[in-house]
């Protein structure tokens, strides 16, 4: 196996690195195969699988235990019951680091040798790597699964031919111990500080319990906090008559008299946890307990608390084998744009791995592309995509990344999250085709998961369709006919690996060489447009009435047509859109979308279409 090309490990010093994950029969998840970066980025749509991926790799090395139940196994459409002898797999594939990047061999005195020992083994190129494989198999005398982790021997560069890597013969079950530096740590999208605070296997309880203070600071703050408790019992009128009736506790039960204490404070350091709170004031305004905060702020509060439990815990283990993993869902959950970028900001500073799954743009469009591994549904089965990256024909170079990031991430993150997108490079398109798309569905293009995407030119379609073809986006270019702009057109398509646009089904280009508004004046009505544009234009009756003498006078009523759509784009694109017929290289348009989709069938294509103006 050869060790591929890796980028930078910011904030990496532990000595390792999580390299790939591979998930079999888990959930949605029947095979996929995802590598990872320092922070590794899920997008696609909702239900595609990246919560399911987060749980698959917490159940192969969380910090806690793992219970699969059935719901946790794939299953096809045209099963019933879970086949009993289905296992699920997790393989976990763990390169030596150092510093910023990743090495062949692990560094002499590392504490990850001693860890795994003779786990330890070479690849084709005698590069180390250690494969933690963890298998949940149905055990019918238990009546559940049962979880079995065993160190690999080797791995295959073909995830196809996973199942032929095998345990090592002469290292016995993965211990406890050799995992639990890896532990991962998930935070779910139902985080909430204020639970937080108040359970005992939070993160907050975690770290609050361990408060590192010497034994003789415990037991003098102790006795000044026993001393105080005291103090307000006997202050308080009705402390001190509760007390007096609890004395009689040894009236019914064996306990000595005077042995009930009223403890409005925790007495133990231990124990202050519980009544610990968290209170915030914003700008100019009086503080108030995280309890009478909104959900946004209390969201933000818990992953700050797991932030420093992440942070807390590196240092804790400095000397020793640790590498910190976290998983976070949907960080930006009720967050507002600007904090939800401040917020990714706050996520890179925290140590070792960092998986995410996101559905913000604005998260998006501040990550390098090349992190970002979408995840989509082809029936019952999840796939994973992500750009390729390498020198040969086929992949990307750092130019292309520079380029999608630029003109792609920085202003149209939301096309990752779509189920279909379609390319155009005008003003008039934009504004006039999501219309047209609305009255041929009856439906809002939104409302489908379509996104209309306007490129900002003729040359400009290159980095828009390599990302939609890395993250296996569905795709549709929708161009004018204009000799120069078909031109630019297919030196896109050839520089992307498709078809030039006579050949491919994926693109309409206008005829006739039409640009999108000529195209409008020839193959609508003259009539329907005209009064498209008097509508906009007229002030009053008396004005109304002098255009309509003008535009009957035009000698060439297209042309003219053609050029005042040309001249307002931005104020006809969505007006013809609203009120003309959806035309017909359109009509071919959307029945295609259809076709892809599985939306309906040509006939129903051909039935939608049918717009009436």
């Amino acid at each position: 196996m050869s060790a591929s090309p890796s980028p930078p490990l910011q904030n990496q010093v532990s000595g390792i690195f999580i390299k790939e994950v591979r998930v079999r029969n888990f959930r949605c998840l029947k095979a996929v195969d995802v590598e990872l970066a320092v922070l590794t980025v899920l997008i696609g749509q909702n239900n595609a699988g990246k919560t399911s991926f987060l749980s698959a790799v917490f159940a192969a090395i969380g910090a806690g235990q793992r219970v699969l139940t059935e719901d946790d196994i794939f299953l096809t459409k045209n099963e019933t019951s879970i086949p009993k002898d289905r296992p699920v797999v997790i393989d976990i594939l763990i390169r030596p680091a150092n510093g910023a990047e990743i090495i062949s061999t692990f560094l002499e005195g590392s504490p990850w040798l001693e860890l795994w020992g003779n786990a330890v083994t070479q690849d084709d190129e005698a590069c180390d790597f250690v494969a933690i494989r963890t298998e949940f198999t149905w055990n019918a005398v238990k009546g559940e699964f049962v979880t079995d982790r065993r160190f690999l021997r080797d791995w295959h560069t073909d995830s196809t031919k996973w199942a032929s890597s095998k345990p090592m013969e002469k290292v016995g079950p993965v211990r406890a111990d050799q995992i639990e530096p890896l532990g991962v740590y998930m935070l779910d999208a139902r985080r909430d500080i204020v639970e937080d605070l108040r359970s005992r296997g939070s993160f907050w309880s975690k770290m609050a319990s361990e408060h590192g203070l010497p034994t003789k600071e415990v037991e003098r703050i102790e006795a000044l906090l026993s001393d105080i408790n005291d103090d307000i019992v006997e202050s308080s009128n009705v402390l001190s008559h509760i007390k007096t009736h609890l004395d009689a506790f040894n009236d019914t039960i064996s306990c000595e008299k005077g042995s009930v204490a009223v403890t409005p404070l925790a007495r133990h350091l231990r124990d202050l946890s519980r009544g610990m709170d968290v209170v915030l004031s914003t700008e100019g305004a009086p503080a108030f307990s995280l309890q009478k905060q909104g959900m946004g702020t209390r969201s933000l509060g818990s992953i700050l608390i797991f932030s420093a439990f992440m942070t807390w815990k590196q240092k804790q283990s400095a000397a020793s084998a640790v590498h910190p993993v976290t998983a976070l869902e949907e960080p930006e959950s009720h967050l507002h744009p600007q904090a939800q970028r401040a917020l990714l900001r706050q996520i890179r500073q925290m140590p070792g791995q960092k998986l995410i799954s996101t559905h913000s743009p604005y998260i998006c469009g501040q990550v390098e592309v090349a992190t970002m591994r979408h995840f989509s549904k082809v029936g019952e089965e999840t796939t994973v995509s992500r750009l390729e990256v390498g020198n040969s024909e086929n992949q990307l170079k750092s130019e292309d990344l520079r380029q999608i990031d630029r003109q792609v991430m920085n202003t149209r993150g939301d096309m990752l999250f779509a189920r279909t997108l379609v390319f155009f490079e005008g003003e008039t398109e934009e504004q006039a085709i999501p219309d047209f798309a609305e009255r041929y569905w009856n439906k809002h293009p939104n409302d489908m998961g379509f996104s209309f995407i306007g490129v900002g030119g003729d040359g400009k379609y290159l980095p828009f369709i390599r990302m939609a073809k890395a993250f296996g986006i569905p795709w549709f270019l929708f161009s004018d006919g204009e000799p120069n702009t078909v031109r630019n057109v297919n030196v896109a398509l050839t520089n992307a690996g498709e078809d030039s646009s006579e050949q491919n089904d994926r693109v309409i280009v206008l005829a006739n060489g039409q640009n999108f508004e000529q195209y409008l004046a020839a193959m609508t009505p003259a009539t329907d447009l005209v009064n498209v544009i008097i509508d906009n234009l007229a002030q009053n009756a008396t004005h109304r009435a002098v255009l309509d003498k003008s535009w009957a006078e035009k000698q060439d009523l297209q042309s003219a047509l053609a050029e005042e759509l040309k001249r307002a784009k931005t104020q006809y694109g969505s007006l013809v859109g609203k009120k003309l017929g959806v035309p017909p290289a359109l009509i071919s348009l959307f029945g295609k979308i259809d076709t892809q989709l599985k939306l309906t069938t040509p006939q129903e294509s051909a039935q939608l279409g049918e717009v009436p103006a």
